[in-house]
């Protein structure tokens, strides 16, 4: 860097970037899940796009969402959102918002198979 560029002052530093990803493939018929969702602790940073269960089994963690798993048996086996937002759930439960309706790009969402699909009755993917 030539001190001169920025007459005499430090030049601009480190330079971070941030990816954007759309999940959406299109901004018509998109619908929010009204109230949103409490995201279970523990889970880590989850991405947007990732498609969410809820727990329905009795304890302490019922009506609490966490990352949908089709091989759980708590009640997180039906896909019931998708995430719009990271969320970092590493240290506290943590409210969320999330698409219960919408056109997406499938190969942008994490955890989407066929039965999440199915579930998703409101949701196309592309």
């Amino acid at each position: 860097m030539i001190q001169s560029q920025y007459n005499g002052a430090p030049g601009p530093g480190t330079v971070y970037t941030q990816e954007f990803i759309e999940v959406l493939a299109s901004t018509d018929l998109q619908a929010k899940l009204p109230g949103g969702i409490l995201l279970k602790k523990g889970q880590g940073v989850l991405k947007k796009g990732t498609v969410i269960g809820k727990i329905t089994a009795a304890g302490a963690d019922k009506d609490k969402a966490v990352a949908y798993k089709a091989s759980a048996n708590d009640g997180s086996e039906v896909a019931l959102c998708i995430l719009d937002n990271d969320c970092d759930t590493t240290l506290s439960d943590i409210g969320a918002s999330a698409w219960i309706a919408g056109i997406f790009t499938e190969s942008k969402l994490t955890g989407i198979d066929t039965a999440a699909k199915t579930a998703l009755k409101l949701c196309y993917f592309v």
